[in-house]
């Protein structure tokens, strides 16, 4: 690791059985418009109905709330973090925000991850996780800012308990003599038991919100020793193994490990750090060998992992290795890493699931002899998994964007990119997912959607019922404008304008969404 990486101590740092670092704080005490309104909020009359779609406008550090109604009659309730926005005082710091994600309590959480142009060091990156009220009034309101850590980028919500928030800690790479280190909890080079360095992980529990209800408050966050960009994955017990574990996979791309967190329910202490895995290949690469229960840092490898998932189809987890050009598949309980995937040859990069977890989804882009974005999948619930590779017309021409699943697994959706040898711009392109499950695995195109020519775009998708998709709300950058989808037909049933400066990542929520598992995913 960097052997620049010097600092002073962190007090009140506590220890797992691998000596690993964890920071303890306070304990949990048709094409016709459909009606997107819910069950009404205890907060009486007042109390804010419906679905909300959450906009993060990139161009002033804002946060938009826009209320879903149907087809049309949609608009903007309120804007959070403006100077001029009432009751917000705080919010956000003025730092470019991350991820955000709600939880079972009916709470929305946002990271502010604060490394705005020119500012990427210590002294200005974002250290909160904000959370905010999305029903109790009139408009969303925000309650508070949580203290977690340096630079929170991903957010996912606990499988396992919904009314618990895991935030990724990416800390800042660049001007500083700590690259990569989470200096608020994990800068002791020197320990005696082992140095703790590196990024880390935030858990944050809600109760839920209504009458009496309490501010989320921070569970733990544990040190992971490792470097880079962090994404993750949740194990549980399947269909088919009720013996698997609860446990969380931490990947971090500049280091080449995961990190193994412990999350049952019944450990004391929980969310201990059990386990570090080495992702070096040594038929890539020449590797160390590293300790899986030691704190001595790991040599950082060239796997470059940036992409993970687990499938409650085989029980087991999958971490693309950019750097190698693989998939590899981890036992949960083993910990046995296999590069299942070799993707050589290929021009994938990106994975996703499906929501029932049986195929993994596979995004890639090609440059010659001609631009576009390339999909396959691979079957996870066959012996022998194969990869099929989609051809796709309509693709050609564009650079691969963000995609979802809806939460039925029905419908899957893919943004073009902007990239700039892209020669097909501003598409959202809406598949039959169901025909994935063919003999033949298949994406069947339903519609090429032609959005606003604003250059970036960002997306969600509105599920109601069993996880059928009703609505998708998509971003248009320089536009400021929010455009509203009809998921039956898949036209623009209106655009909502001045909804933000630059608006970028949306995310829709209504209650009750997270306790049925109501969410679109990639």
């Amino acid at each position: 690791m960097d052997a620049m990486k010097r600092n002073n101590f962190v007090s009140s740092i506590t220890t797992s059985v691998l000596g690993l670092a964890l920071i303890s704080l306070a304990a949990c005490s048709s094409g016709e418009s459909t009606p997107t309104t819910g069950t009404p909020a205890p907060g009486g009359s007042a109390a804010l109905q419906g679905a909300i779609v959450f906009v993060n406008n990139t161009g002033d550090r804002t946060l938009t709330s826009v209320a879903l109604r149907g087809d049309t009659g949609n608009f903007v309730l309120n804007t959070l973090g403006a100077a001029s926005a009432p009751n917000t005082p705080g919010a956000f710091d003025g730092k470019a925000l991350g991820d955000m994600q709600f939880s079972e309590g009916e709470w929305l959480f946002v990271n502010t991850s604060g490394i705005n142009d020119g500012q990427n060091n210590n002294q200005n990156v974002g250290t909160k996780v904000a959370a905010i009220d999305p029903f109790n009034a009139a408009t969303p309101i925000f309650r508070t800012n949580l203290t977690t850590a340096v630079r929170p980028v991903h957010i996912y919500r606990d499988p396992t308990d919904g009314e618990v928030i895991w935030s990724m800690n990416d800390a800042v790479t660049l001007n500083t003599t700590t690259p990569g280190d989470d200096t608020i909890n994990c800068n002791v080079p020197n320990r005696a038991g082992g140095p703790v360095e590196g990024g880390s992980v935030t858990i944050i529990h809600n109760s839920h919100l209504g009458p009496g209800a309490s501010n989320p408050e921070i569970k733990a966050t544990v040190c992971l020793l490792a470097d880079g960009h962090k994404v993750a994955a949740f194990s549980q017990p399947t269909a088919t193994d009720a013996t698997i574990l609860r446990r969380a996979f931490v990947s971090s791309e500049t280091a080449g490990e995961i990190a193994v967190i412990d999350n049952e329910p019944a450990s004391n202490p929980r969310y201990q750090l059990i386990r570090r895995i080495d992702l070096c290949n040594p038929s890539r690469q020449t590797c160390d060998q590293e300790n899986p229960v030691g704190t001595t840092l790991f040599t950082p490898n060239s796997s470059a992992p940036h992409g993970i998932r687990w499938s409650q189809v085989s029980g087991k987890v999958y971490s693309i290795q950019e750097g190698y050009n693989e998939i590899a598949e981890i036992d949960p309980t083993t910990f046995a890493v296999t590069p299942k995937f070799d993707l050589t040859g290929t021009s994938y990069t990106s994975i996703g699931i499906s929501p029932d977890g049986r195929f993994l989804l596979l995004r890639g882009e090609t440059t010659a002899p001609a631009q576009a974005t390339k999909l396959g999948v691979i079957d996870l619930s066959l012996a022998s998994p194969v990869r099929t590779d989609f051809t796709i017309p309509e693709l050609n021409g564009t650079s691969p964007g963000s995609f979802k699943f809806s939460p039925d697994g029905r419908r899957f959706y893919i943004l073009a990119g902007n990239g700039a040898t892209a020669t097909k711009k501003n598409r959202l392109f809406a598949f039959d997912a169901s025909t994935l499950a063919a003999a033949v695995p298949s994406l069947t195109l339903l519609r090429e959607i032609v959005l606003a020519d604003t250059g970036a775009h960002s997306f969600d998708v509105l599920a109601l019922g069993s996880g059928e998709a009703k609505y998708i709300a998509v971003s248009n950058s320089t536009d400021n404008s929010l455009s509203i989808i009809n998921a039956a037909n898949n036209l623009v049933t209106e655009t909502i304008q001045n909804v933000g400066a630059l608006p970028g990542s949306v995310l829709i929520y209504h209650r009750g969404a997270a306790e049925t598992n109501n969410q679109a995913s990639s």
